[in-house]
């Protein structure tokens, strides 16, 4: 699906390794959304769950210090919070509650980018969430630092 926006649907400035920027190149050059389902084809790990119009997944490039780093992404391109329905929003949390459950996670935090590239730091302009996990070793947390801007 082309990206309704008038920006491009990837942003390769906030690529944090050559291997990302060469995907969100080819990305570019389709000129498509890579979280739309007919082109999610560039996400590499598995879909590990559905609720309503969302999925969840492990994020191919998890940050330094996560122990776990799911992305949800929703099925329809959206790119502000303005879209989101109460429907997205339940289905949203009860995949992070799946998650939860599943991994046994005792805490983390959930991030979610919207608007501009140049002010949010993400890559892709399709409305996502972050849902990320702390690597906690003998009672010492290692911080996961989530960029916005």
């Amino acid at each position: 699906m082309k990206t309704p926006s008038n920006a491009a649907p990837v942003d390769s400035r906030n690529a944090r390794t050559k291997r990302y920027k060469k995907v969100l190149s080819d990305i570019t050059k389709a000129k498509v959304c890579p979280f739309c389902p007919e082109s999610f084809k560039w996400h590499t790990k598995p879909i590990l769950s559905r609720n309503g119009s969302w999925l969840i997944t492990e994020n191919f490039q998890p940050y330094p210090n996560a122990k776990y780093h799911f992305l949800l992404v929703g099925k329809e391109h959206k790119e502000t919070l303005a879209e989101l329905t109460t429907k997205d929003l339940e289905s949203l949390i009860k995949l992070t509650n799946w998650a939860t459950r599943e991994f046994d996670i005792k805490g983390g935090g959930l991030t979610i980018r919207f608007g501009d590239t140049l002010y949010t730091g993400a890559t892709v302009r399709h409305l996502h969430a972050h849902y990320i996990v702390p690597q906690v070793e003998n009672g010492q947390i290692s911080p996961v630092y989530f960029p916005i801007g």
